[in-house]
C-alpha cells in the first residue's frame, strides 16, 4: 500500500512542480505577444538606421580625408614636376649658352627655350 501512496505522493508533486512551470513559462496572450513582437522589432530597426547613419557618417569622413589626401599629393607631385622640369630647362639653356659661347656666338638662340619661333 505504502507504495500506491508513495507513487499517487509522486505524482500529485510531480504535478504541481509542472503547473508551477507551466505558469511561469507559459506564452503570453497573443495581443501581449504581438506588442512585444512590434516593440522589439521598432527598437531594432531604430538601432539599424543609427548605426547606418554612423557607417555612411563614417564613409563620407574616409572620403573626404582621402580626397584630401590625393589632391596634396597631386598638388606636391605637380610640384616636384615643375621643379625638375625648370631645373633640366635652365641646365639646357646653360648648355646651349656655353656651346654658343664656345662655338663663338654663332648660334641663334631661340627667345625661350620651349616657346614656337615666328
Amino acid at each position: 500500500m505504502t507504495e500506491r501512496r508513495d507513487f499517487a505522493v509522486g505524482i500529485f508533486v510531480g504535478g504541481l512542480i509542472g503547473l508551477a512551470f507551466g505558469l511561469l513559462f507559459a506564452p503570453q496572450a497573443g495581443s501581449d505577444t504581438r506588442d512585444r513582437i512590434r516593440r522589439e522589432s521598432e527598437r531594432l530597426r531604430d538601432r539599424a538606421k543609427m548605426t547606418a547613419e554612423e557607417v555612411a557618417e563614417q564613409a563620407r569622413r574616409a572620403a573626404g580625408d582621402l580626397a584630401d589626401r590625393m589632391r596634396t599629393g597631386a598638388d606636391d607631385l605637380v610640384s616636384r614636376g615643375r621643379s625638375a622640369f625648370e631645373e633640366r630647362a635652365d641646365r639646357l639653356r646653360r648648355a646651349f649658352d656655353t656651346g654658343r659661347d664656345a662655338a663663338g656666338g654663332t648660334l641663334e638662340e631661340s627667345p625661350r627655350l620651349g616657346e614656337p619661333e615666328n
